[in-house]
């Protein structure tokens, strides 16, 4: 996997993308699969990135996709964890803490592109996590 740092020609709102390869970037991007999710343009080009130095020759190699999937699901656990299920009620429980009408805390839940966008506009801050937030119980 492959992180990219990806800018809004549009409305110039960064963001990151994770993809195979760049060969799987440039394809995507030609087909256009990549949409801007602050304004859903297609008009995206890469950012600019920190290059990626390799280790020492002595080092462990260690599978780069494992690597990635294993701090995802730490990360996936920290916010099980740490953050309050909101679920489908995720817009309007982060303006109520915007507004200071219920204790600030940090949530996790759903959102839809509408969804997501009112809350961008309303300065409030949102990350999109790397894996599926809707909890099984």
């Amino acid at each position: 996997m492959i992180s990219f740092n990806l800018i809004c020609i549009d409305c110039e709102y960064e963001f990151e993308g994770w993809f195979d390869s760049s060969k799987e970037y440039s394809n995507q991007k030609k087909k256009n699969l990549i949409n801007c999710p602050s304004c859903d343009s297609h008009k995206i080009n890469k950012g600019l990135m920190t290059p990626n130095l390799g280790k020492k020759s002595n080092s462990k190699k260690l599978s780069k996709k494992r690597t990635v999937a294993s701090n995802i699901t730490k990360l996936k656990k920290i916010i099980e964890q740490n953050f309050d299920y909101v679920g489908d009620n995720f817009t309007e429980e982060a303006k109520k803490i915007k507004y200071g009408e219920t204790k600030e805390r940090s949530i996790y839940g759903e959102a839809t592109i509408e969804q997501t966008k009112e809350l961008i506009e309303e300065n409030i801050d949102i990350l999109p996590l790397p894996f599926s937030s809707k909890k099984t119980n």
